[in-house]
């Protein structure tokens, strides 16, 4: 189901602002900040922007990935993480298997965040050259 089904299941209208967020996140599929999203669609406010990913966010509907003080988002159309490199930001996704939280009898609606960081082959290469 889409991200905007999903959306619509939930009773929320589809704003100008929702539209070209959503319509953003899923042509670029790669991590983002909210400030930087601004930036990427000028069209619309930066109280939009972060409403708009808050709600996102509320819903379960992006990732978030916390890296030096600032949440980056993508959307969560299936589970999945992040492996962030700390010295140029480049990021690898890598799928969830949510059928390891089956082992916890005593929960239910469990969310959760993962983030992993290093360095990767590209800045590793270069710091060692």
């Amino acid at each position: 189901m889409s991200i905007s089904t999903k959306l619509a299941k939930l009773g929320y209208k589809f704003t100008k602002p929702r539209l070209q967020v959503l319509n953003y996140l899923e042509k670029e599929k790669s991590l983002i900040s909210a400030r930087n999203l601004h930036k990427k669609i000028k069209a619309i406010d930066r109280a939009s922007v972060y409403r708009t990913l808050n709600l996102l966010e509320k819903e379960h509907l992006v990732n978030v990935e916390i890296i030096e003080k600032e949440k980056l988002y993508c959307l969560a159309d299936h589970p999945h993480h992040h492996i962030i490199c700390r010295k140029c930001g480049y990021a690898e996704e890598f799928d969830c298997d949510k059928n390891e939280f089956k082992k916890f009898y005593n929960f239910s609606n469990i969310h959760h965040q993962l983030t992993l960081t290093g360095i990767c082959n590209k800045c590793n290469t270069i710091t060692n050259e």
